[in-house]
């Protein structure tokens, strides 16, 4: 494994999946679900700004857009279900869903 491989599997699975689990561990209110949808429109906008000229902060940024749609993603539905047995089943889709990435870069370098 190259360097860049290996840095890109450590974030995968274990960069986001720890972002993803502080995030969910903030209170499910609307302010949280503000602040997260700004950093996802943030980072993916800031992404396509800086595409050309840094590709890799590029690709960092729409990573961080992924992790915080994710939990965004989670917190919603932690706001509408209720039930301990469901929200342990919530959390751990939504933490899960942040690999989804590594495996898209990953058929990427099998094809290319």
């Amino acid at each position: 494994m190259t360097a860049s491989v290996l840095t890109a599997f450590a974030l995968s699975f274990l960069g986001g999946p720890l972002l993803c689990a502080f995030l969910l561990r903030l209170r499910s209110t609307l302010i949280v679900l503000f602040a997260l949808a700004t950093v996802v429109v943030g980072s993916m906008a800031i992404a396509l700004w800086v595409e050309t000229g840094a590709p890799l902060l590029s690709l960092a940024l729409m990573w961080v857009g992924w992790v915080s749609a994710c939990a965004m993603v989670g917190h919603a539905f932690l706001r509408r279900l209720a039930g301990p047995r469901i929200r342990r089943w919530i959390t751990v889709v939504t933490i899960l869903a942040t690999t989804l990435p590594w495996f898209g870069l990953a058929t990427a370098r099998l094809m290319g």
